[in-house]
């Protein structure tokens, strides 16, 4: 089979397209022949290997596993000794973060329990796009029984993978938003819902004097401090994201820290990768159109490297698919 391989930390053009074996699944796995799969920031991050504290988990010099990709979706191959759940033919999606990645190849081998049906009516390129942008979306965004209509949620970098999912989904839960990213997407945060929005290079939400229910940052790029002066009195601030190891350890520990005993909370999203009852929900929402992900462009297997450019130059608006 064919896939992309990543033997070294860099920029896209390390990546290479390679012929290798084909996996066979062993006892519990599952073969899936992958249609379509999408970019998320965390393919960039594992390709550059940033924040540097990501290092220890993914390889200090160079990066353990030579497979990149988050979202698949496709057919189930074969299954091994022992699956029960699914058979040959069966149209499934995950995120196979905890499965050794790898969903830019034309197959991935992962145990049963990472592949969870499509919901019908979608498309293997609309299901691409769900598994781990829109689940951490929505767990950052407090679950079901987080975002209320009325709530004044910001959503800082709006504009990126799990920005658009989370603007969708506070308004369709009846939020007033505010989205926060560069001034060339903020037309793009505009239509997929956003009431208000806010150019980073010019204007600093903290200062703004806005007071927002609910904060869902990408970027991490305010102190803890900072981002508490622009929280509600029960306000609640979760990152999801950080372009730096400082904004990391921040969010991680002295988010907690400031918010013990208060009921203004900072720190960072708990999130549950490829959790089935909320990938079943966030499917039945875009079933129902309460959801309505933007596929930007698709592109093959072999213009991976080129996809992974322009999403770093920051030039995507929507998810970006690949096709296989």
């Amino acid at each position: 089979m064919q896939a992309i391989i990543q033997r070294r930390y860099g920029t896209p053009d390390v990546l290479r397209l390679e012929e290798v074996a084909t996996p066979v699944p062993g006892s519990g796995e599952v073969l899936v022949r992958i249609r379509a799969a999408s970019a998320n920031r965390t393919d960039l991050e594992s390709l550059a290997g940033r924040p540097l504290m990501y290092r220890m988990f993914m390889g200090l010099r160079a990066p353990r596993h030579d497979r990149l990709g988050l979202d698949a979706a496709g057919e189930v191959e074969a299954v091994g000794e022992g699956v029960t759940g699914l058979k040959p033919g069966d149209r499934v999606y995950a995120d196979l973060i905890y499965d050794g990645v790898g969903a830019f190849a034309e197959f991935a081998c992962a145990k049963e329990k990472a592949w969870h049906p499509i919901p019908s009516g979608l498309d293997f390129e609309t299901a691409a796009t769900l598994p781990a942008s829109a689940i951490l979306a929505y767990q950052g965004l407090g679950r079901a029984d987080g975002v209320k209509s009325g709530d004044k949620v910001l959503i800082n970098g709006a504009g990126g993978c799990v920005g658009m999912f989370a603007v969708m989904l506070a308004k369709a839960e009846g939020a007033e938003v505010t989205g926060v990213d560069h001034a060339d997407k903020l037309d793009f945060v505009r239509s997929i819902g956003a009431d208000h929005v806010v150019d980073y290079t010019r204007d600093d939400y903290t200062r703004t004097g806005h007071r927002y229910d609910r904060i869902l940052d990408a970027i991490a790029n305010h102190s803890v401090i900072a981002v508490r002066r622009a929280l509600t009195d029960n306000g609640i601030y979760r990152a999801h994201g950080a372009r730096s190891t400082g904004g990391l350890l921040q969010a991680m520990v002295l988010g907690p820290l400031m918010s013990a005993g208060r009921p203004r909370k900072t720190g960072l999203v708990i999130g549950r990768p490829n959790d089935g009852a909320d990938l079943a929900l966030v499917g039945e929402m875009v079933q129902a159109g309460k959801l309505a992900p933007v596929i930007d462009r698709t592109y093959s297997l072999a213009e991976v490297p080129e996809a992974l450019a322009r999403y770093a130059a920051g030039q995507e608006r929507g998810k970006l698919v690949f096709r296989i």
